[in-house]
């Protein structure tokens, strides 16, 4: 603007002096030819000429300039709505919006006049709104970068950005023009790298504590400068003293003089033929103990470069006095080694066995005067044995090595330590199957939970204690149903939401915890979720403490289990209905497997929960050649309701005979779930029928004897009576006589047959009711 100010002022100004000097010198050569008047016209036309010929060339220029300025203004509007980062303009007052680009309202979710509505705190976080406020209160005509900010989308999610802000003249007034560029995924890479960062140190730590622990250090030696370089646990391995005397000459001064040749000639065919020294010799500590170290090194670098031997040393006192022990008590170590629940077995360097305690000779099953001297591989074959290698370092490179692994030919898990003897290698091994059992169970009851914690909506909270501040996870809003502004951050505020009824237990409860200086918290109670609605939840914490013990941290979990508690209720009451019936309840699933029974079908037939679930009922409660057995599953495949009398056996095989209602069910979906069987006992109904019908067959049977059977002697005996009226002869009398002894023998014979089944059937049901 100022550039085209100045063009216009200096086209102005070259045009009217151009116009006076050359006006005035041609009105000067019209002065002698034309009169006064004309002279005039002259002069006044020459003024108005002036006019207009300016007049159109400042037209023309400032409509030059003014659409230059429309296609600056228009081109910087272009790059602000169409700016690929989000950038907008804000009051710095108020602190409103005024104006934001399409990238911002793509990125954060609101639209423009939702943007307008609000101010740049409603977008962070409340621990962040002061500094926000002091920071825009920083913020000058130059370009100014702000640093990396947190922002809050609309949808609740929290990104890291990069603010870059500068004062501009907006609708005539001082506004902010504000630039952001999204720096989430940078934030989240640097904070993995520090933890790396962090990790690698921790790593090397432990490493330092690694070697500490097991009594390994490293030297350097360089022998051209006499120069002995040692590394930090070599001064506490060796109980020496760091006095920046690192020389050669004064650690073999340490040395027993006895083992000083030793060291020196390993070390001189070291340097000159390159053979790895190895050795091991005393020294004596600054406290005047006595210590063995072994020694290994190695030439690192030699010829045109300078001699370096770069070596470890390691503390064997404990092994050597374990030695010496040894040698000195040889039968209680012997036994000593059948006294510990530890496997052992000791190697020579042909891996052959030399000596074994009980437990190995047991676990092998073989005597042991077939096991000394026989070699390892008998026992376990090198091609399935995983811990030869474990022996074989420990023998060759003189270490105790342990290793954990699973053996093949034991069919267990074991873990082994290995240590170098003078005669070889001492092996021990201990049975862990079980502890890495509980391991893997662990391991996946943690990736379980991982998944499942990605999978679930739960309410993720982080209370510090001592500054009373809540943070929660985005689920919140899921599980309370309350506007983003109205939730506070808080203790009071949340537990403002917990049942009246339930807070003195859930207060209670935590209080107890803290006492205890326990670490894992859980209660259930009712929360409001917002419009007067109370719902179940399960809330699980773990403390953690400061060094007085006292708590500083709650972290934990906010479960919604309202619709499985209540679920839970209601299963409650009905199971308590249905365990409470006197009728056997079976509920099948849609392969006709049994899934669960009450507590009349445990007592009538005898068979508990765990021994029919999962099982036909036809398995195990009638007889496979049953053809009622077919019938039941032709209609349980059409899924037909039904009823039907059989008889099923209890666990004892005793006949019972039921009456069976089976219903189909089905769930919300109208999937088939399989079949709801209520049993009626009524064998008592069924022995009473079968005692009418033999009652029944009975009462045929003396009424087919007495209208037939003896109907037949008494109709030969009325004949008879008739003739011994008609004769008169005796030895005829006799005879008819005899004959009606004979029929009235029949009859009595008859009689008594009646009175037998009467009385039989009678013993019959005597012995039934017993």
């Amino acid at each position: 603007m100022r550039k085209g100010a100045f063009g216009i002022a200096f086209a102005y100004l070259l045009i009217s002096l151009l116009w006076i000097m050359f006006s005035d010198r041609l009105l000067f050569y019209f002065e002698g030819i034309l009169s006064p008047n004309q002279y005039l016209w002259l002069s006044l036309g020459k003024g108005c000429l002036f006019v207009v010929v300016t007049a159109i060339a400042l037209y023309a220029l400032i409509r030059s300039e003014d659409q230059r300025l429309k296609q600056s203004e228009k081109q910087y509007r272009s790059m602000y709505e169409s700016n690929p980062n989000p950038m907008w303009i804000y009051e710095p007052g108020t602190l409103r919006f005024i104006s934001v680009n399409d990238a911002a309202i793509a990125v954060y979710g609101y639209s423009a006049e939702e943007f307008r509505q609000r101010t740049i705190l409603d977008i962070r976080p409340l621990e962040d709104r002061e500094n926000v406020i002091s920071s825009s209160e920083r913020v000058n005509s130059k370009l100014n970068d702000s640093g990396t900010w947190r922002h809050i989308k609309k949808d609740g999610q929290l990104v890291y950005v990069n603010i870059t802000s500068h004062k501009i003249w907006f609708n005539k007034k001082p506004h902010i023009m504000v630039m952001i560029r999204d720096m989430t995924e940078r934030v989240a890479f640097e904070r993995a790298l520090e933890k790396v960062n962090q990790e690698l140190l921790e790593e090397k730590h432990k490493l330092s504590e690694t070697q500490l622990l097991s009594r390994v250090a490293g030297w350097e030696f360089y022998p051209r400068e006499n120069k002995l370089i040692w590394s930090d646990e070599v001064y506490r391995i060796a109980g020496l003293k760091r006095d920046g005397r690192e020389a050669f000459d004064i650690y073999v001064q340490h040395i027993f003089p006895e083992d000083r040749p030793l060291m020196i000639n390993a070390l001189h065919d070291l340097i000159s033929t390159g053979k790895q020294l190895d050795i091991t010799h005393r020294i004596t500590a600054l406290d005047g103990t006595t210590r063995y170290i072994r020694q290994l090194a190695r030439v690192e670098s030699s010829g045109e470069q300078e001699l370096k031997i770069a070596g470890s040393l390691q503390d064997i006192t404990e092994l050597k006095l374990l030695e010496m022990e040894r040698n000195r008590y040889q039968y209680s170590f012997e036994h000593t080694l059948n006294s510990i629940t530890d496997c052992f077995f000791e190697l020579d360097h042909q891996m052959k066995i030399t000596r074994i305690n009980d437990i190995f000779r047991e676990m092998v099953k073989t005597d042991r005067s077939r096991i000394i001297g026989a070699s390892v591989f008998e026992f376990f074959p090198k091609a399935e044995n995983k811990f030869y290698h474990v022996y074989q370092k420990a023998l060759e490179e003189r270490i105790i090595v342990r290793h954990e692994d699973y053996s093949v030919v034991l069919q267990r898990w074991l873990r082994m330590a290995a240590y170098p003897t003078d005669e070889g290698v001492a092996v021990y091994f201990a049975d862990i199957t079980e502890d890495r059992l509980k391991d893997e169970r662990l391991k996946e009851a943690v990736e379980r939970y991982e998944l499942v914690a990605q999978a679930t909506r739960d309410v993720v909270y982080d209370l510090n204690i001592v500054e009373n501040k809540l943070v929660y996870n985005t689920s919140l809003t899921h599980l309370v149903q309350i506007p983003l502004d109205e939730i506070s951050y808080e203790l009071e505020w949340w537990r403002s939401l917990i049942h009246p009824d339930d807070m003195e237990e859930v207060v209670s409860s935590q209080e107890k915890i803290s006492r205890a200086g326990l670490t894992n918290w859980e209660c259930e109670y009712r929360l409001n979720c917002g419009k007067g609605e109370y719902k179940y939840v399960m809330d699980q914490g773990y403390f953690i403490y400061n060094e007085q013990k006292q708590p500083i941290r709650l972290i934990g979990a906010v479960r919604d289990i309202d619709a499985l508690k209540r679920s839970t209720q209601e299963n409650k009451r009905l199971a308590r209905i249905i365990k409470q019936v006197n009728n056997m309840v079976l509920i099948t699933d849609d392969l006709r497997r049994v899934q669960w029974v009450n507590n009349a079908f445990v007592e009538l037939t005898g068979y508990a929960m765990e021994e029919v679930v999962n099982k036909m009922p036809g398995d195990f409660l009638t007889d496979p050649d049953d053809p009622v057995i077919q019938t039941l599953i032709r209609k349980q495949q059409a899924r037909e309701a039904f009823g039907i009398d059989t008889i099923i056996y209890t666990k004892n095989r005793t006949p019972v005979w039921v009456s069976a209602q089976l219903t189909p069910a089905y769930d919300e979906d109208n999937a088939f779930q399989g079949y709801i069987i209520v049993c009626q006992d009524i064998t008592y109904r069924k022995e009473k029928e079968e005692e009418i019908n033999r009652q029944n067959r009975l009462l045929r049977e003396v009424a087919w004897i007495s209208s037939h059977e003896i109907r037949r002697p008494v109709a030969t005996m009325l004949g008879l009576v008739n003739l011994l009226d008609m004769t008169e002869d005796e030895s005829e009398r006799k005879e008819i006589f005899s004959k009606l002894r004979e029929c009235a023998a029949e009859m009595d014979s008859m009689v008594h047959e009646i009175h037998r089944r009467i009385e039989a059937e009678k013993v019959m049901q005597i012995a039934r009711d017993l």
